[in-house]
């Protein structure tokens, strides 16, 4: 089960701009919001509008709010609005080869079931060789890849990403292991809006969603035994909330190993709070943001 996700790059806080109706030389202009009437995921629900922005019935976002949650991760994860299915490297965060576009590590089952079900529909792929090796990573939870051997495990799953089965694995498994169950929070939670549910999302995605202190459950529960539930406390006032406890996670997180990494990944909730006192809890785009002292465009 994955544990953390921790985040590669070492730079400092910065300050977001977000442009919501007006259009710059280096930003593209606010586009008419999406319509709300649709949404597809795993399963599909009619949108309905209420006080705090588009409210979904039954789970989930539009397809460009999705594409847009994506885009947010990616560039926490890899620095780029593009899906990264090709990156893979050593962050030396003790969880051994970080790869993909969610960041499937080596040291705890994540890579391993990635690998085994692109084996599955392709036996003679390039990562299949890897598996023993992976097996026994994830059994011990080590972070020495000296077995692999790194570099050409690395060079594989470049390889390999080359391949749209590959890709549409790695989509997959990040709708069953992060997006689904964070989407099941959210409705269990009652929430409606896009950005509360992407910020789940992306907690999900960092976080893992087992039964440890650090992961996206526990998060949750903490927010709620601060200020209660969303219809409670208010969905706004609860997102709020949740952003300060995943903060104060990820500065004090009880997994020890990931905690210098972590606390340089602030800035991505941070972030993602910004636009939340942009009042764009729609997602609505284009936007603009910046993060961990880069601009992007989310279109």
């Amino acid at each position: 089960m994955r544990v953390s996700r921790s985040h590669r790059l070492a730079v400092a806080l910065a300050t977001v701009a977000l442009t919501t109706g007006t259009a710059c030389a280096a930003d593209a202009a606010q586009a008419t919001p999406d319509s709300p009437t649709t949404v597809a995921t795993a399963t599909t629900a009619t949108g309905t509008t209420a006080t705090v922005g588009t409210r979904l019935a039954a789970g989930g976002l539009t397809p460009d709010q999705r594409r847009r949650a994506d885009q947010l991760v990616s560039v926490f994860e890899n620095s780029t609005t593009e899906i990264q299915y090709g990156y893979a490297e050593n962050i030396n965060d003790g969880r051994g080869v970080t790869a993909g576009r969610a960041g499937f590590t080596t040291n705890d089952g994540d890579a391993l079931k990635v690998v085994r079900a692109y084996t599955a529909v392709s036996p003679d792929n390039p990562l299949a060789r890897f598996v023993p090796e992976l097996e026994r990573l994830a059994a011990s939870g080590s972070g020495d890849t000296s077995g692999l051997p790194e570099a050409d495990y690395i060079a594989a799953w470049k390889q390999a990403a080359q391949d749209p089965a590959f890709r549409q694995v790695q989509d997959d498994q990040v709708d069953q292991r992060y997006f689904t169950p964070a989407m099941d929070q959210a409705d269990r939670l009652g929430l409606g809006t896009a950005l509360a549910r992407a910020e789940l999302y992306d907690a999900s995605i960092q976080h893992g969603n087992g039964s440890e202190y650090d992961a996206l459950p526990a998060l949750v529960d903490r927010t709620v035994a601060k200020v209660g539930s969303p219809s409670a406390a208010g969905e706004r006032a609860w997102l709020d909330a949740f952003f300060d406890v995943r903060i104060d996670d990820l500065n004090n997180p009880a997994n020890s190993s990931t905690a210098d990494e972590w606390r340089k990944s602030v800035d991505r909730v941070e972030c993602l709070r910004r636009i939340a006192a942009s009042g764009n809890y729609d997602l609505d785009g284009p936007f603009t943001i910046t993060a961990f002292g880069s601009g992007y465009t989310i279109g």
